[in-house]
Formats: structure tokens, C-alpha cells, sequence
């Protein structure tokens, strides 16, 4: 495992301490967290816009196909 520096302003790592966190889990899953953060918005990037239609629209459109098929 790598092995990094982490700054952190020293009332931070007073209170990280006095709690007894783990710095290195929480730092690891930060990362984690904003890794996949930014690769979802990453992949909602290359999604086509939207193309207008109003919930109100999708709803009647759903509640239709509902009748239609007898669901």
C-alpha cells in the first residue's frame, strides 16, 4: 500500500484524534467516494440531452400504455 501525506488544519486532527478516527479509513473512502463521483458524471456526460418531455407527459404516456395492456 502506498503511503501518502495528508494536511489537514491542526483543530481537525485534534478533534479527528480525541475521537479516535480512523484518518487512513476515512481518507480511503473519501477517495473512493469522489473517484466514482466523478467518474458518474464522467459517463452522464456522454448521455444524449434531454429531449423536453415533462413528467406530466411521461405519466399520461405510462398510465396509456397501462389501459392499452391492461396493467
Amino acid at each position: 500500500m502506498t503511503r501518502m501525506n495528508v494536511w489537514v488544519p491542526d483543530d481537525l486532527a485534534a478533534r479527528a484524534r480525541e475521537a479516535r478516527l480512523n484518518v487512513s479509513a476515512l481518507t480511503q473512502a473519501a477517495i473512493a467516494a469522489e473517484l466514482a463521483r466523478t467518474a458518474t458524471d464522467a459517463w452522464l456526460a456522454t448521455l444524449p440531452a434531454p429531449r423536453g418531455l415533462t413528467h406530466e407527459a411521461s405519466m399520461r404516456a405510462l398510465d396509456d400504455a397501462r389501459e392499452e395492456f391492461g396493467a
